[in-house]
C-alpha cells in the first residue's frame, strides 16, 4: 500500500482523515439544525379543500393568491414562534397590477385578495395547513401540492 512501513505517516494519514470527516459531520450538522429553526414552516404551494384557490407562499414574504381566473400577488409575514400568519394587502399593489394584468380587473383582483386578507393562526399537520382565523374563528384547509 501507500505506507508500508511508516507508522508515523499512516498516523499522520488518519489524524487528517479524521479531521476532515469530523469538520464535514459538524458542518452538516449545524445546516440542518439551522434549516429546522429557521426555515418557512409555510412556503410552499397549497390548494384549498374545495380546490377554489391556490396559496404559492414563497421563501421572500411573498404570496401569489390564485383561483381558476384570477391570480395576484402580495405579501404576508409569519410568526413561529404564536403560530400566526398575516396576508397584507396594499391598494397600490392592487392598482398596480390591475393596470398590468389584461385579464383581470380591480375588483376580481380586490375581491380575491379580500377574500383571504387578515391575520389567522395556522396549523400543519403533515400536509394539511389549516388557518384559522383570528377574530372570528373561521378555518380554511388547504393540501400541499
Amino acid at each position: 500500500m501507500l505506507m508500508k512501513n511508516s507508522e508515523e505517516k499512516r498516523n499522520t494519514a488518519w489524524r487528517a482523515v479524521m479531521t476532515v470527516s469530523s469538520v464535514l459531520i459538524v458542518i452538516v450538522a449545524v445546516f440542518f439544525i439551522v434549516r429546522i429553526f429557521t426555515a418557512n414552516p409555510v412556503k410552499g404551494t397549497w390548494v384549498s379543500e374545495e380546490g377554489d384557490i391556490t396559496l404559492v407562499i414563497g421563501d421572500d414574504a411573498s404570496l401569489r393568491v390564485e383561483d381558476g381566473s384570477v391570480s395576484a400577488e402580495t405579501e404576508y409575514t409569519v410568526d413561529k414562534k404564536t403560530k400566526v400568519f398575516t396576508i397584507h394587502v396594499r391598494d397600490e399593489g392592487i392598482l398596480e397590477q390591475a393596470e398590468a394584468s389584461e385579464d383581470a380587473s380591480e375588483g376580481a383582483i380586490r375581491d380575491l385578495l379580500g377574500s383571504v386578507e387578515g391575520t389567522y393562526d395556522y396549523n400543519i399537520e403533515g400536509s394539511t395547513l389549516t388557518l384559522t382565523e383570528r377574530e372570528y374563528g373561521s378555518q380554511m384547509v388547504f393540501e400541499k401540492e
